[in-house]
């Protein structure tokens, strides 16, 4: 009986022992929880061991001689680690998800990586919605109070870009900074339509000539458009707004009575012969100093502003090919009451294309058709110097100067050339159109030299 039992112990204890040793293949592929795309390079490591190995071009790995009660341990930089036990499974696929704590402690500059408190300056990351949320003609518009210590200032006409400094003025000259897009270098990317944008980078560290040279001086912008995602179907997304812009602070000046006064008490000998003309062209009375013409110039030349914008792409993905496709028109009017305006219409399409196993191929294409009417900033000046005493048209005129339009003009009543009707100078100086049409396209082929080792080591 004892050798019996005995007999059964040291069955069971070589069974158990066969077991702990038995090795498996373990095999699987690792993607983006988020984006459900591969992970290049990913780390797979037996727990307790150094046996391991990383994921191919499409996340696929094969990892041999795995205990079969082992534990692998999936991780990659940014990405928050995984531990799965294999239980004698020979496929164990894994989703890793980001880790913002590590994307905020290691940066990519140039071809090598940086502790984000090794540099002197932090890099600012400004998401898609924060972007496409500001109505702004210009994409660095929107990044107007967003990036720390980034300067951007908007003439606030129709179709201008800011100046944008990042780096302060390091210079007499241009102090803009490099603008990158999908790798193509740009001097603006006033052509980029808000809503096409999926992320901006802002380097200020000097470390980011690493790779642009001295091109960087003045700091770099880096964009990325929006891309279509591998094995999903074709989404249609419409992006647009309609809005009024209106002026805000306008300069409050001084009405006929009120400007009267003034003059008269600074110098009545000088500035009653002119108080005295307005009365006698346009009507009023001296003695209580009111007035026929009483014109806020500012006034004249306001007017709330239309701006519209409309947007639809198409994106989605094959296994092998992704692709993104939209157009865009925008539409911005002046504030100036005049022919002031600006118009865009902007196609953009991309396409990546795997084609081989060791190719790859795509191509970024941008087509961007814009008219821009700018307006007579001189009438602004005008405005401001222009007494209130005289109105805005004078239809009693009949001399060659009031024409085609009745304008009053302040020679009427005795001022100097110094002195213009800023609502006519608005209208007859608004001939200045800029017209651009720009195609900016880049084609990319990517070779995997890493598979062509391979099969140059399997075929000999």
């Amino acid at each position: 009986m004892k050798k019996q039992l005995v007999f059964i112990l040291m069955s069971l204890l070589f069974v158990v022992g066969a077991y702990a040793q038995r090795m498996v293949t373990v095999q699987g592929v690792v993607t983006d929880a988020t984006f459900k795309e591969p992970v290049i390079g990913a780390n797979i490591v037996v727990k307790g061991t150094t046996l391991g190995t990383i994921c191919d071009v499409d996340g696929k790995y094969v990892l041999e001689n795995v205990p079969a009660d082992g534990t692998l341990v999936f991780s990659f930089i940014g990405m928050k680690t995984v531990e799965v036990k294999v239980d004698g499974k020979t496929t164990v696929n894994v989703e890793l998800s980001d880790d913002v704590q590590k994307l905020e402690d290691v940066v990519v500059i140039g071809y090598g990586t940086s502790k984000a408190k090794d540099l002197t300056a932090p890099i600012s990351v400004v998401k898609s919605d924060q972007i496409a949320s500001q109505a702004t003609t210009s994409p660095m518009s929107a990044l107007q109070g967003k990036v720390p210590g980034m300067n951007v200032v908007s003439s606030g006409a129709p179709g201008s870009g800011p100046k944008v400094t990042i780096r302060g003025l390091g210079s007499f000259g241009d102090t803009s900074p490099l603008y990158v897009v999908d790798g193509m270098f740009y001097d603006n990317i006033n052509f980029l339509n808000n809503s096409d944008i999926q992320e901006i980078s802002v380097l200020k560290d000097a470390s980011a000539a690493a790779i642009y040279g001295v091109r960087a001086a003045n700091g770099v912008v880096i964009i990325t458009t929006k891309k279509g995602k591998r094995n999903t179907k074709a989404r249609i997304t419409y992006n647009g707004y309609v809005g009024v812009q209106t002026a805000t602070n306008v300069l409050d000046m001084a009405n006929s009575h009120e400007y009267a006064t003034l003059v008269l008490e600074a110098n009545r000998q000088a500035y009653e012969p002119l108080v005295k003309a307005s009365i006698e062209k346009f009507g009023g009375d001296y003695d209580s100093l009111t007035f026929g013409a009483d014109t806020d110039w500012y006034d004249e030349l306001l007017r709330p502003a239309l701006m519209t914008n409309h947007g639809v792409d198409i994106a989605g993905g094959s296994e092998k090919a992704t692709y993104a496709v939209g157009v865009n028109y925008l539409y911005q009017n002046g504030i100036m009451d005049t022919r002031n305006s600006y118009n865009r219409l902007n196609f953009r399409a991309n396409f990546d294309f795997e084609a081989t196993d060791w190719l790859k191929v795509g191509s970024n294409i941008v087509i961007s058709n814009s008219e821009q009417y700018n307006a007579e900033n001189s009438a602004w000046l005008a405005a401001y110097n222009m007494p209130s005493l005289i109105p805005v048209y004078d239809y009693s005129r009949s001399d060659d100067e009031a024409f085609p339009e009745k304008f009053a003009s302040p020679q009427q009543i005795g001022l100097t050339n110094n002195f213009s009707n800023p609502v006519a100078i608005a209208k007859y100086n608004n001939n200045s159109l800029n017209e651009n049409f720009q195609v900016m396209a880049n084609f990319f082929a990517e070779l995997n030299a890493e598979f062509n080792l391979q099969m140059q080591q399997n075929s000999d």
